[in-house]
C-alpha cells in the first residue's frame, strides 16, 4: 500500500499534491489551518489532515497509518516543525524528505549583493523590529501573523504598521489583538507580481518592505524589484541555514513516482497467490452509531473504502484508525473494479451501501459481478448486512413489518396505487422525481384519500423528522431526497378502486 505522508501548506505542498494526484498516487497531506485544506486539489487520492500537531502527535500518525515516507515540504523558515517532523520520522522509522525552495540567489537575482543600498539584512524579525525602531515612515510587513508580534516593539506601530497575512479569519483576529486594524490588515493571498507590490506600496506610501527570503515560489524577487523601483528599503530576514539541505520540487516528484513503483511492485510480488478481499457492508442510516459492530470492526481492517460521499464520511465517527482510512467516493460497480485493477497494492477493499445489503441495495448487483470471471479468480467477497430503514421507521412507529408489503421509488418505477389497495400496508424508499407530493396526489388520484401515511425523513440524523397524516394533509410537504414512507390502509374506511 502506498503510505506517504507530504506536510504542506506552502506552494511546494500544494503542487506535490496536484502531481500526486495526476499521476494517481495515494497520499495524506498535513496542513495546519483549513484554508490551507481549501487550496489543495479536490482527490479520491489525497486524504487532508487539517489541524496542527506536535511532534508525538506526528509520530503516532506515522506509526498508526504505516508511513513509509514524508515529504517535509513546510515554508522554509518552519524551523521549529521541520525539528518536529525529523524527530517523528526517527521514532517511527519512516524516511525523511525535506523539499527546499529555489532560493532567489540560487536563481540568479536576489542576492546579497542585489540593490545594496536598498536592502539590509538581519537574522530575525526582532532584529528586522531593532533597526525599524529609530526610523520614521510607514513599514509593509509580509512575513506572515507568526512574526508580528515582534514589531509592536517599534514606537507607534499601530499607525506605521502594514500588516499583509493570508486571508483567514484567525489570522486577521489575531493581527486585531495585536493593534494592527482596519486599513493596516491586508489579508490576501500570494504570491503577488511586481505590478501589484508596486501599486500596494505606493498606495500605502510606505517606506520600508520587510520580508523573508523565501525564495522564488513565495515572490522574493518580485517584491525585491517593486521596492527598488519606488526605493523603499527592503529588510531582509534571512533563510535559516540548515533549511538548505533538501531535495527540489522536481526531485521530490521523481522520489514519489519511484516510491510508486516499489509500492506495486511489492504488492505485485508479495501474496500472488492469493486473493484480494472486499467486503460489501451495509452501514444503516448512516447517522451516528447506526454500524453494527461487525461492519464497523470490518470497516477499520480495509485499507480503502468505496461508496457515496455520505457513507464514505461515517468512517470518520469510529475514530482512529477509520478515519485515516483512504476513502474514494465512487460508488459504479465497474468503476470500483476498475480502480481496483490500476491499484493492486490494495488488499483489503471495503464497499459501503446505506441501509441493508439485502434491501434494494446495490451490493447485490456487485455480489453478482464478483461471481463472475474473472473476478472470481481475483477476489473473495463476503457481505455485511446493516440496519434497512424499514426496520427502523416500523420500531419508531412501534410496529412490526412482517405483513408489509415492501417496495422502492428510488431510481424505478411502480405502480404504489396498485401496490396499496392490494395490501393493508406498502413500504416504499424515495427518491429522484418520486417525492412525497408526488405520491400523495397518486394516491388521491385513485380515490384512496383516506390512508394513513408515515414520512420519515434523513432517518437516524440529528435533524430526523417523522411526520404522519392523510395524503391531502400531506400534500404540500417540503421533504429532503433521504425520506421512506409507510402507507397503511383503512380497510372499512376506503373503497375500491
Amino acid at each position: 500500500m502506498c503510505r506517504i505522508l507530504i506536510f504542506g501548506g506552502t506552494t511546494e505542498g500544494r503542487l506535490l499534491a496536484e502531481y500526486c494526484m495526476q499521476q494517481e498516487i495515494a497520499v495524506c497531506v498535513s496542513v495546519v489551518s483549513g484554508y490551507g485544506a481549501d487550496l489543495l486539489p479536490e482527490s479520491r487520492l489525497i486524504h487532508v489532515v487539517s489541524g496542527r500537531m506536535e511532534e508525538k502527535e506526528m509520530e503516532e500518525f506515522m506509526s498508526r497509518e504505516s508511513i513509509r515516507t514524508v515529504f517535509d515540504a513546510t515554508h522554509p523558515y518552519a524551523v521549529e516543525a521541520t525539528g518536529n517532523i525529523r524527530e517523528a520520522c526517527k521514532r517511527s522509522g519512516a524516511s525523511y524528505v525535506r523539499v527546499t525552495r529555489e532560493s532567489a540567489a540560487e536563481n540568479g537575482g536576489g542576492g546579497r549583493e542585489a540593490s545594496a543600498s536598498q536592502t539590509v539584512y538581519v537574522d530575525s524579525a526582532s532584529e528586522a523590529a531593532r533597526y525599524l525602531k529609530d526610523r520614521e515612515g510607514g513599514i509593509l510587513v509580509t512575513t506572515g501573523s507568526r512574526e508580528l508580534a515582534a514589531f509592536t516593539a517599534i514606537p507607534g506601530y499601530e499607525d506605521r504598521l502594514f500588516a499583509r497575512v493570508l486571508p483567514s479569519a484567525a489570522v486577521i483576529c489575531a493581527c486585531e489583538e495585536l493593534g494592527i486594524k482596519g486599513k493596516h490588515v491586508i489579508a490576501m493571498q500570494g504570491p503577488f507580481s511586481e505590478e501589484l507590490n508596486r501599486a500596494m506600496m505606493e498606495q500605502l506610501g510606505v517606506r520600508y518592505l520587510v520580508t523573508k527570503e523565501a525564495g522564488t515560489a513565495g515572490g522574493f524577487l518580485e517584491k525585491l524589484s517593486a521596492a527598488s523601483a519606488l526605493s523603499v528599503t527592503t529588510v531582509v530576514i534571512g533563510r535559516p541555514s540548515e533549511d538548505r539541505d533538501g531535495v527540489s520540487l522536481e526531485e521530490a516528484k521523481k522520489l514519489l513516482m519511484e516510491s510508486k513503483l516499489q509500492t506495486c511492485s511489492m504488492a505485485g510480488s508479495e501474496n500472488t497467490s492469493a486473493k484480494r478481499k472486499i467486503s460489501l457492508m451495509g452501514t444503516g442510516m448512516g447517522g451516528r452509531g447506526q454500524m453494527t459492530l461487525a461492519v464497523a470492526e470490518e470497516l477499520k481492517r480495509c485499507d480503502v473504502l468505496f461508496g457515496a460521499k455520505r457513507m464514505t464520511e461515517a468512517a470518520e465517527t469510529l475514530g482512529a484508525p477509520a478515519d485515516g482510512i483512504l476513502r474514494i467516493p465512487i460508488y459504479g460497480n465497474r468503476e470500483i473494479l476498475e480502480w481496483l485493477e490500476n491499484h493492486p497494492e490494495y488488499r483489503n477493499a471495503g464497499v459501503l451501501y446505506s441501509g441493508d445489503t439485502g434491501f434494494y441495495s446495490g451490493a447485490s448487483g456487485m455480489a453478482a459481478m464478483l461471481l463472475q470471471e474473472p473476478y472470481c479468480d481475483i477476489y473473495d467477497y463476503c457481505i455485511y448486512p446493516g440496519i434497512s430503514s424499514v426496520s427502523y421507521l416500523c420500531a419508531k412507529m412501534g410496529r412490526s413489518w412482517e405483513q408489509v408489503k415492501l417496495i422502492s421509488l428510488h431510481g424505478r418505477d411502480c405502480d404504489v396505487s396498485l401496490e396499496v389497495s392490494q395490501n393493508p400496508a406498502v413500504f416504499t424508499l424515495l427518491g429522484g422525481v418520486h417525492t412525497v407530493k408526488e405520491l400523495c396526489e397518486q394516491l388521491l388520484n385513485h380515490g384512496l384519500s383516506n390512508v394513513r401515511m408515515t414520512v420519515g425523513e434523513r432517518l437516524s440524523y440529528s435533524d430526523e423528522r417523522i411526520v404522519a397524516g392523510t395524503p391531502e394533509q400531506l400534500a404540500a410537504m417540503e421533504c429532503s431526497s433521504l425520506a421512506v414512507v409507510m402507507m397503511e390502509r383503512d380497510e372499512g374506511r376506503e373503497g375500491t378502486r
